[in-house]
């Protein structure tokens, strides 16, 4: 080993830095060709959900842009269709698998429609805590 080194030093805290906290965590959708989002007549898997979002899986993100608005989408859920949702596109990552995971957050929902996916939400959460054989993109 040669005598070269670096020198570390502490980074001044940036208190302007907004802090991200994610409000909830999306459970895990086990069932993708039951748990479905239509947006603009075309139907995507849905990846994960909680009560204001889902992740989707996309062969190509030029579909969508970061915060696109999209209107009248219909989620389907089993044999539950939650349809006139209005979300907006709020990030992309590549997933080791080189899909696209897009996460969409739903907007001015109705309160009815929030309750009928929380309580989907709360049951899908249950069974993936019972089943320890998931495996994650």
């Amino acid at each position: 080993m040669n005598d070269q080194s670096i020198e570390f030093g502490k980074i001044k805290d940036d208190s302007t830095l907004p802090e991200i906290v994610r409000k909830s965590f999306r459970v895990p959708v086990k069932d993708s060709q039951n748990v479905l989002v239509t947006i603009n007549n075309t139907q995507y898997p849905v990846l994960d959900i909680c009560l204001d979002s889902i992740g989707i899986v996309l062969e190509d993100k030029s579909a969508f842009t970061i915060d696109q608005i999209l209107k009248s989408c219909e989620l389907n859920i089993f044999d539950l269709k939650i349809k006139d949702l209005n979300g907006r596109i709020v990030h992309f990552s590549l997933s080791p698998s080189k899909h696209w995971h897009c996460g969409i957050q739903w907007m001015d929902m109705k309160q009815k429609t929030a309750d009928q996916i929380s309580k989907i939400v709360a049951e899908m959460k249950e069974q993936v805590l019972k089943d320890d054989t998931i495996l994650f993109d």
